[in-house]
């Protein structure tokens, strides 16, 4: 592949800029022949100056230094540098035009300078009329246009026409929100759905670019689903160029819609929210405070952004963040579960479904949400199964088939309720709101286990004994779902431990002596709110587990004598592990 170094490269841009000040000569003496017969044998120098000027405003097609060395016929090479013409100067300094529009409006400026000249003129005084410039002009782009046509300038296309001014005047906008959206609120000792304050923000109007994009958050409701918000747009047009400016072009999730020329003038566009997807089926709905992200929508509304005079309004992007208007509420009741004996007499019939409910809805329409009540009517058969290993551990330390458990454990007793969506607020932000009232005794606990233990003939019977009751119960108004990881409880409730000696006829007899307290052994818990692992919104969780549990022993021998030993009564062991939604 054929490279070309730096050193090359200029000489290649030299030879053309010489090859286009040759074939331009011709181009601008046909558009002013009496300044090339003036000039004589100086018309190539001055042209090669002119372009040469209008390289250094910027200019870098062909045609546009053309247009530019066209300006300097009329009023000299480097004119805006002159005297008088401190207006061309302004514009030449200007870093906030293009060179294109800074071309469009010295063309233009002169033009007003022409006839503002032509108005000064005594009667019958030579003068160039803005006839005979605008004349000029037309032949230059003639021209141009043959000399492009012969390939000698521009050999893959012919050169652009020259700007029209096009720009925009005005976009003045408002957002109307739809009416009626309501919203969960706890009233009376329930949930009720009580209609929001309506929003509807003074119209806006624009006459210059603003300095930050703007992007305004606007609550709507989904395709088919409602009323939606609307933008209310109006644009006026400054100039236009043709039916093709001003446009305007929505982008969304549904695709692009497009207005041209005059359909802009007023436009009522309607902004969908985007739908919730389906639910996993295996997982269900979106967890706990889980707000669908909002639609990024544009409005674009372009112009040529060509004016005569200052600077362009040129083009305009609206943002707008449609966020769905849903709102959600779960409702939960779960009940206790009755105290149990074991060794169990017989299989005892399940009755934690009988005094459950976990119920789901969004705008007051109940959302299928099975998979949820599943795991809270497992919460109990998971405890009682917990508590089975319990006693399975127990028996094993036990001597014989002594070992006996009484338990009563019932996790989340109570009732629970949250409700969660896209709210307005008073500063006028879109924010997720999640507000929670709790009413659970987190675990009633009353676990007695007993049983007798053997160290070589000598016995004691051994009772062990926790208990606990432990409320939840909390008020939540959060401004974004993140707070939910702070909503938790813990706790830990330690062993009681006795040993009583039995006569067996045996002289040595057990005692129990002191234990640290890591040893002693706990129940420990947690519950409440963790963020799923699908990190769609916060889940209930809930767990159990028993520290290990141990007894010091001395064995009292008149023989022997004292003697010393740790036994482990229980291991560690998870008794609960549970999620749900």
């Amino acid at each position: 592949m054929l490279q070309l170094t730096a050193e090359q490269l200029d000489h290649v841009e030299a030879l053309q800029a010489r090859r286009n000040a040759q074939s331009l000569q011709q181009v601008l003496a046909e558009a002013w022949p009496d300044v090339a017969r003036q000039l004589q044998g100086r018309w190539p120098a001055f042209v090669e100056v002119a372009l040469a000027r209008g390289r250094a405003l910027g200019l870098r097609s062909v045609a546009d230094l053309a247009r530019y060395a066209s300006l300097c016929c009329l009023w000299g090479a480097s004119f805006e540098t002159r005297p008088r013409f401190e207006w061309a100067a302004a514009l030449a300094a200007d870093g906030a035009l293009s060179p294109t529009l800074r071309l469009h409006q010295l063309t233009h400026g002169s033009r007003e300078e022409v006839v503002r000249r032509a108005a000064r003129a005594a009667p019958g005084a030579e003068v160039l009329t803005p006839a005979a410039f605008d004349k000029a002009l037309a032949t230059l782009e003639a021209a141009l246009g043959r000399v492009a046509r012969g390939r000698s300038i521009f050999l893959d296309r012919p050169p652009l026409p020259r700007p029209q001014a096009c720009d925009l005047a005005a976009v003045r906008f408002a957002v109307t929100e739809p009416k009626g959206l309501q919203a969960y609120r706890w009233q009376d000792g329930r949930w009720m759905r009580t209609e929001l304050p309506p929003w509807a923000p003074a119209p806006q109007t624009l006459t210059v670019p603003p300095e930050d994009q703007l992007a305004m958050p606007v609550l709507s409701r989904a395709a088919g689903a409602g009323a939606s918000a609307r933008l209310q747009l109006a644009v006026q047009s400054q100039a236009r160029c043709g039916d093709a400016h001003p446009e305007v072009v929505h982008a969304s999730h549904t695709g692009r819609l497009a207005w041209r020329g005059a359909d802009t003038a007023r436009l009522s566009l309607s902004l969908h929210a985007r739908p919730t997807p389906p639910p996993d089926p295996r997982r269900g709905p979106a967890g706990l405070g889980h707000g669908e992200p909002a639609d990024g929508q544009t409005i674009d509304i372009a112009s040529c952004g060509i004016r005569d005079a200052g600077a362009p309004l040129g083009r305009l992007t609206l943002g707008l963040q449609v966020h769905a208007a849903t709102q959600r509420l779960l409702e939960v009741r779960h009940g206790a579960s009755a105290p149990r004996h074991w060794p169990l007499a017989a299989e005892p019939a399940a009755q934690a479904a009988a005094t459950t409910a976990c119920q789901l809805e969004a705008d007051g329409q109940p959302e299928p949400a099975p998979g949820w009540l599943q795991a809270w009517q497992s919460l109990q058969p998971q405890a009682a199964d917990g508590l089975e290993q319990l006693f399975n551990a127990w028996s094993r330390q036990m001597a014989g088939s002594s070992g006996e458990m009484t338990a009563e454990l019932s996790p989340l007793v109570g009732q629970a309720g949250a409700t969660w969506g896209w709210q307005r607020e008073a500063d006028g932000q879109v924010a997720l709101r999640v507000q929670a009232a709790l009413d659970f005794t987190a675990l009633v606990l009353d676990l007695h286990l007993r049983g007798e233990i053997d160290w070589d003939g000598s016995r004691a019977r051994i009772s062990l004994r926790v208990q606990g009751r432990h409320d939840w119960r909390q008020q939540l108004d959060l401004r974004g779902p993140e707070g939910l990881a702070d909503v938790r409880l813990a706790w830990t409730d330690r062993v009681a431990l006795s040993v009583e000696a039995i006569a067996t006829g045996e002289p040595a007899l057990l005692s129990a002596g002191a234990l640290a307290d890591d040893l002693r052994g706990a129940l420990v818990g947690s519950c409440g709110l963790r963020p799923r692992p699908d990190g769609l919104g916060y889940q209930w969780f809930y767990r159990l587990a028993v520290e290990p549990v141990h007894v010091c022993l001395w064995r009292h021998c008149p023989v022997s004598g004292l003697q010393r030993q740790r036994r482990e009564l229980l291991p560690a062991l998870t008794l609960i592990d549970w999620t749900a939604g």
